[in-house]
């Protein structure tokens, strides 16, 4: 008990510092519209001295920058054209298998896709219809199979 009226008359003692009647004067400053003057009754209360002239600087225009040209970039799977926008068919080349039952598949003309299903591996060489849906989803067909929902993961 006898720490708690100890500590109870450090904080009266603290609230009731001088420092807490500049922040009281403070407040009358708060009421002057003019900036310079508002900021100068900031500063007598701070004890700096207004004397102080800092050399005046230019504002200078901010430089924008200029909105880049870009040519649009076609995107495709395969090397021979942008065949992307609609469906196409290619011979799997290549099945890498990545971690807990995914596979990266890639195909004969160089596009390869990541399964997002786990699912038994279709074999190499097996003849495969890439298709889009209208949601953009991305299916592979295969002969005596469901489909497999795949991801792109090389653009040529």
């Amino acid at each position: 008990m006898k720490h708690m009226k100890i500590s109870l008359w450090i904080c009266a003692a603290a609230v009731m510092s001088p420092g807490s009647a500049k922040t009281l004067l403070g407040h009358q400053c708060k009421k002057i519209a003019d900036p310079a003057a508002r900021l100068a009754c900031y500063d007598e209360q701070s004890g700096r001295s207004a004397a102080i002239d800092l050399p005046a600087t230019e504002a200078t225009p901010v430089a924008r920058p200029t909105p880049r040209q870009s040519t649009p970039t076609v995107v495709s799977h395969a090397p021979d054209g942008p065949r992307w926008n609609g469906a196409f068919e290619s011979t799997l080349a290549a099945i890498v298998p990545l971690r807990h039952g995914y596979y990266r598949l890639e195909l004969a003309d160089g596009s390869a896709f990541t399964t997002t299903v786990v699912a038994p591996p279709p074999p190499e060489g097996l003849r495969v219809h890439i298709r889009r849906s209208p949601f953009g989803t991305t299916f592979l067909d295969m002969e005596g199979r469901k489909p497999l929902t795949v991801k792109p993961v090389r653009r040529q």
